[in-house]
C-alpha cells in the first residue's frame, strides 16, 4: 500500500452514503487479518478480496475490468454505473450502446442536466435522487450466482485542479450487495423499472 492511501477520517465526508462502507473496506485492506477488527466489522464481509485505493488510474483500470467481465458473461449480469451528471455520460454513450448487448440490465445513474435518447430496452437512465451520490464513483456488476464485483469511491476535498477519490474494489458478494442496498435505501434504485422497456430521461 502506498503512502497516498493514508486518507484520514477527517478527509472523507461523513455524510456520504458510502462513507462507512469505504472505511470498513479500508480497514479490511489495511489489516488483512481480521482479528483486530472483530468488534467493529460484519464477519460476513470476509468473503472476498478487498483493495482500497486513492489512485485514479487504478479506479479507471478496474472500471474496465468490470466492463470486460460483463462482456465475458454475456447476458448474465446487471451493471450499475454512476455519473455525476448525465452530461458526463455522453462521452461514454457509444460504449454503453455496445455494453447493452452483453448485459442483462444496465442502470445509469446521474443528475438530469442533459436529455438522453433511447439506447436499448435493457438500459435504464435513473435520475431520481441522483444528487445523493453525486460525489461517488460507482461501477458494479452482479448476478444471482457467483459474479459480484463492485468499485465504490467518494470524492475527497482537494485544492488541486483534478478530482481526487478514495475508494475500493472487491469481489465480495456481501459488500456488493451492501453497496446496491445503499442505492436502494437512498431511493436511487427504488423507482419501479419496466423491464423490457427502456426507462430514460428527456428534457
Amino acid at each position: 500500500m502506498t503512502p497516498s492511501t493514508n486518507i484520514s477520517r477527517e478527509n472523507l465526508k461523513l455524510n456520504n452514503p458510502f462513507h462507512q462502507l469505504i472505511r470498513e473496506v479500508q480497514a479490511l485492506d489495511k489489516y488483512h487479518k481480521p482479528s483486530p477488527l472483530l468488534e467493529d466489522l460484519d464477519l460476513d464481509m470476509f468473503d472476498g478480496e478487498y483493495h482500497f485505493t486513492t489512485s485514479r488510474a487504478t479506479l479507471l483500470l478496474m472500471s474496465r475490468v468490470i466492463e470486460d467481465t460483463l462482456k465475458l458473461h454475456k447476458k448474465q449480469c446487471s451493471l450499475y454505473a454512476g455519473f455525476q451528471e448525465l452530461s458526463r455520460f455522453m462521452e461514454f454513450r457509444e460504449k454503453f450502446v455496445k455494453l447493452a448487448d452483453h448485459a442483462d440490465q444496465i442502470f445509469i445513474i446521474g443528475i438530469a442536466d442533459e436529455p438522453i435518447k433511447e439506447i436499448a430496452d435493457n438500459v435504464h437512465i435513473l435520475t431520481e435522487n441522483a444528487d445523493i451520490i453525486r460525489e461517488n464513483w460507482i461501477s458494479i456488476i452482479s448476478n444471482r450466482e457467483e459474479i459480484h464485483i463492485s468499485l465504490i469511491a467518494e470524492e475527497i476535498p482537494s485544492r488541486k485542479q483534478h478530482e481526487r477519490y478514495a475508494g475500493f474494489y472487491t469481489n465480495s458478494r456481501v459488500v456488493t450487495e451492501k453497496a446496491i442496498g445503499i442505492l436502494k435505501s437512498n431511493n436511487v434504485l427504488s423507482r419501479e423499472i419496466a423491464f423490457g422497456k427502456q426507462t430514460f430521461f428527456d428534457l
